[in-house]
């Protein structure tokens, strides 16, 4: 097969054409998916009419299904961000700006949505490669960052689960601390470790200038002109680097049905103790 790939934004992502995802991918084009999903941070697959299975069995050539968290270790491979399926999770309203699973020593490499239902006006997912956004800092900023920790946690017994959910997840309290900025696992670039989802202080800082550079960082990230967003289709697929890109998502109307199928690809070094 000839596959191409055509920049989505000058830092965010590349549309990729000529791959079925029906069908199982030789070792040099996963090669070539995996390079890209790193080196882009998002690779995106339009009118893929796929099965949950083939969905899974593309995640996988990414990395292992991830089993971090009580969500994820009590979760089938495949799940559901949805506000209408009693399995759905994270399915309802808007979200800020975020790399998944901060709270952990070791965050999830990778995220993998399909659109089942679609609603006609917002609940696009937003994207900003953080690689860029550091970059992009004046080197003194980033010399006064790299020398300081965010400390993030996240409360499991506060999220709103369908009801199938409400039966397996366990209700606890996850935390962990990261430079604010570090070296992306994947490559030589920097990303930024800091998100106004679960970030709670800056290690060994006074609260209000803690929060003064929670929130600075923040402003940084979600400037309109370091967006994605991306107007989902049915049919579409997207894989992004979980590190390399946060991630938030606009508000829709609540009577609207909205949902994905995901697969969380993990960390070769995460932890499933919780």
């Amino acid at each position: 097969m000839t596959i191409s790939f055509t920049p989505i934004t000058s830092t965010v992502g590349v549309r990729v054409e000529g791959c079925d995802l029906g069908k199982p991918l030789d070792e040099e084009t996963v090669t070539t998916l995996r390079q890209k999903m790193h080196q882009h941070g998002l690779l995106l697959f339009k009118h893929q009419d796929i099965t949950d299975q083939d969905q899974l069995r593309f995640a996988k050539y990414f990395g292992n299904i991830s089993k971090q968290g009580p969500i994820q270790k009590t979760a089938p491979e495949v799940t559901y961000v949805s506000n209408t399926r009693s399995d759905g999770t994270f399915g309802k309203g808007e979200l800020s700006f975020h790399s998944d699973q901060c709270y952990y020593q070791h965050p999830m490499k990778a995220i993998m949505l399909y659109g089942l239902d679609i609603p006609k006006v917002g609940g696009e997912t937003l994207f900003v490669n953080v690689a860029e956004v550091v970059a992009s800092m004046p080197e003194e900023m980033k010399k006064d960052l790299a020398s300081r920790k965010v400390r993030h946690e996240f409360d499991y017994g506060m999220l709103d689960y369908g009801d199938e959910m409400k039966k397996t997840v366990k209700a606890v309290v996850v935390s962990a601390e990261h430079p604010i900025i570090a070296k992306h696992p994947w490559s030589d670039k920097l990303t930024l470790m800091s998100n106004s989802n679960t970030a709670k202080c800056i290690v060994g800082v006074e609260a209000d200038e803690s929060q003064k550079i929670l929130d600075m960082l923040d402003k940084i990230v979600s400037n309109p002109q370091n967006v994605y967003a991306h107007k989902w289709e049915k049919m579409d697929l997207i894989v992004w680097d979980n590190l390399l890109l946060q991630h938030a998502r606009s508000n829709f109307d609540a009577a609207e049905t909205r949902t994905l199928r995901r697969c969380a690809i993990g960390n070769e070094n995460e932890s499933i103790s919780v």
